[in-house]
């Protein structure tokens, strides 16, 4: 096996009994949605994206690579299991331990219990816990990565966007793991497609920009600017609310949704390109 042991099941985002029409299918929807060309303001992390995803589907779309693989899957999961589930259990009270146990939990998709773990370490530990005392620098960013992914699964924002943006301020500074884009992406989703929409438009235009600090691309921009002067309007500052709407269509000369804002801010010029463009 190789010295780094990589789940291709997961990397395509499949089941363990996927059905090899299955498995091409997930393939395609991959290589579109992370080809370099779609993806043109983050090239290299494409570029690596694609290669293992390619990797993974040459390994396996063929049946007996699959079958070989699967071989190394099941070793290398009862191993793993194995030699965490005893070392963690022969020393209770030593945090390396209990963090292998975290990340290898986490890998296994057991995301409850690896919670239950870490939030039993923070209260042994206090606040200042530092996983990354005891993990490599790639584990650890997996492992903040998939605590952030347990906490937005059970609904927990605040704590998903804690470890997410741990993560992106990590990779931003060195990157390691190549999935800078990625964890953007779901930040920026928790901002925009829960936090904000729960929020007062005062809060939600704290969050927008919070958002925008991130450098996201044009047509994000865009659409945020728009979400902003929204929100600005419903405070009813106009200026603001103008401001905000315009620097949207500059971005996005073409922007859609906005009809109905620009008609209340009386912004005849770009309703006039809107009506156009329909």
């Amino acid at each position: 096996m190789p010295e780094e042991f990589v789940d291709y099941y997961k990397v395509l985002g499949v089941a363990r009994d996927a059905s090899g029409d299955q498995i091409k299918r997930s393939f395609r929807r991959l290589a579109m949605k992370f080809h370099p060309d779609r993806n043109r303001s983050t090239p290299k992390w494409a570029e690596e994206k694609i290669r293992l995803i390619i990797k993974a589907y040459d390994v396996l779309g063929n049946s007996k690579n699959r079958h070989k693989y699967d071989g190394y899957l099941q070793a290398h999961m009862a191993v793993g299991e194995m030699g965490a589930e005893v070392f963690a259990r022969e020393n209770p009270g030593d945090p390396a331990a209990q963090a292998r146990l975290i990340l290898h939990r986490l890998l296994d998709e057991g995301f409850d219990e690896g919670m239950r773990i870490y939030e039993s370490l923070l209260q042994q530990h206090g606040p200042h816990l530092s996983l990354r005392a005891y993990l490599s620098e790639r584990d650890y960013l997996d492992c903040l990565f998939l605590l952030g992914e347990a906490y937005e699964r059970q609904g927990n924002w605040t704590r998903a966007l804690e470890f997410y943006e741990k993560v992106y301020n990590l990779e931003r500074e060195h990157p390691v793991r190549y999935f800078l884009e990625e964890v953007k992406e779901r930040i920026k989703d928790i901002y925009c497609k829960c936090l904000a929409r729960r929020s007062s438009p005062a809060q939600a235009i704290a969050v927008y920009k919070k958002v925008l600090d991130m450098d996201v691309p044009k047509k994000s921009e865009a659409y945020i600017c728009k979400k902003i002067a929204e929100s600005y309007f419903k405070l009813g500052n106009i200026n603001r609310a103008k401001e905000y709407l315009g620097r949207a269509f500059d971005l996005e000369p073409h922007l859609k949704g906005a009809q109905k804002i620009c008609e209340k801010l009386g912004m005849r010029k770009h309703l006039e390109r809107i009506r156009q463009g329909s």
